[in-house]
């Protein structure tokens, strides 16, 4: 399935929205070496890589179970890819951790 830049944008941004809405997602990122991005005329979106055959999200994490954090950011690209018609495969790329949390009182179990 090909897109336009107007579409990958569009989608990329929609995603965005619904993975920092995750509980334990401080940010996305566009990690080390070549940025994980959307490229789009005008513009980019950061941390997430649409294409064709799958999509790829990378974050900084924070404050939880990293299992419970890829989990809940995978489901919620899954809702707006299925959202969209696009039910491709989801990678989750944790980047970095947010760790300042950890001297006010440790993890969160949620």
């Amino acid at each position: 399935m090909t897109n336009t830049g107007a579409d990958r944008a569009a989608l990329a941004q929609a995603v965005a929205a619904g993975v920092l809405r995750v509980l334990g997602v401080a940010r996305l990122t566009g990690g080390r070496g070549v940025e994980a991005a959307t490229y789009h005329p005008g513009g980019k979106v950061v941390g997430v890589v649409v294409r064709d055959d799958a999509v790829s999200v990378h974050v900084v994490a924070r404050g939880r179970s990293l299992t419970r954090v890829v989990e809940d950011v995978r489901a919620a690209t899954r809702e707006v890819l299925s959202a969209r018609g696009r039910p491709v495969p989801v990678e989750v790329v944790v980047e970095d951790l947010e760790l300042d949390h950890l001297a006010r009182g440790g993890l969160e179990e949620t």
